[in-house]
């Protein structure tokens, strides 16, 4: 009796699932994921150069460029804060030695251009700053 029951409704349930979660993304949504790694990745490099910058600085004590890197520092936290990640898309950006220091927000409600728009201005904004970083001298 248990059999007539647990098979179709094996079958129900597979069947469910598989039309329903099945949701294709669009072109836009997927180009912002893009755009969204790519500024990630922009971002752990940008994080890694100050540190290099800064611990040069300190070893040789110049007191200007360690201000200019924590300036540059800070601008970055406040561009880490405005990462948002693009519905419908695994958490794909890796972090080395624990270090996670962005909160991964959910995305406000918007349109898929909408999303693809931010994710462009957030690449800029941080190829902004690793414009500045590569401007400082060492």
């Amino acid at each position: 009796m248990i059999k007539k029951f647990v098979i179709p409704g094996a079958l129900s349930l597979f069947l469910l699932n598989s039309c329903s979660s099945d949701k294709t993304k669009s072109e836009a949504l997927t180009e912002a994921n893009k755009v969204h790694l790519e500024s990630v990745a922009i971002h752990d490099s940008f994080e890694k150069e100050i540190d290099e910058k800064k611990r040069s600085a300190v070893a040789v004590g110049d007191s200007v460029l360690i201000f200019k890197l924590d300036s540059l520092h800070n601008l970055v936290e406040l561009w880490e804060e405005g990462i948002i990640e693009v519905p419908d898309f695994e958490h794909e950006h890796h972090h080395e030695d624990g270090a996670h220091h962005h909160e991964h927000k959910s995305a406000p409600q918007m349109t898929d251009e909408s999303m693809l728009d931010y994710q462009r201005n957030t690449k800029a904004a941080i190829e902004e700053l690793q414009k500045d970083l590569n401007q400082l001298k060492d």
